[in-house]
């Protein structure tokens, strides 16, 4: 996880450890955000996904940025300006890192402690939406690769490509 005061403004997502990495390719699941929530995920940020759908899946999920930058018109917001200093200068149309999807449940059915009421409402609001009918996807686990690798993503949950393996690059 990145503090606040780390800039992901970098050509580049910033380093992180990639032990474990390699093992979960064999056949990965991806799913395609819009930046910068796509960012926000991977820096463990954004802990809760919301979509109008479920999915049966659960474990580590390969996170795809999409091409797409219609998220720059939240760009300045607060609650984003905090963690993503310069929006285009994130990756897009790039895999960038992983996270665990470890419960899908409805939105109108999440509770949140009062410690989380106090710290985290503002930034949970503004990082999805919590209406009637939609899901909150429960995320942990989150991790950036080194260097994001370009591929075109898809909608719903997809399976990663075959030939997809050829192209990474792992640092250790």
């Amino acid at each position: 996880m990145f503090a606040a005061s780390e800039n992901l403004g970098n050509e580049s997502l910033l380093p992180v450890d990639l032990i474990g990495f390699i093992d979960i390719f064999d056949s990965m699941k991806a799913i395609s955000l819009l930046q910068p929530w796509a960012s926000l995920v991977v820096m463990g940020i954004k802990t809760i996904e919301t979509r109008n759908w479920a999915t049966k899946h659960r474990g580590t999920i390969l996170i795809h940025a999409g091409k797409s930058k219609a998220g720059s018109i939240f760009a300045d917001d607060l609650p984003i300006k905090k963690h993503i200093y310069d929006f285009y200068k994130l990756p897009f149309g790039a895999c960038i890192g992983k996270v665990e999807i470890v419960d899908i449940i409805p939105a109108d059915k999440l509770e949140v402690s009062l410690d989380e009421m106090d710290t985290l409402t503002y930034e949970r609001k503004a990082f999805g939406e919590y209406s009637d009918k939609r899901y909150a996807w429960i995320l942990e686990n989150a991790s950036m690769l080194k260097t994001p690798i370009s591929m075109s993503g898809m909608m719903s949950v997809w399976e990663v490509p075959s030939g997809f393996l050829e192209l990474l690059n792992w640092s250790e």
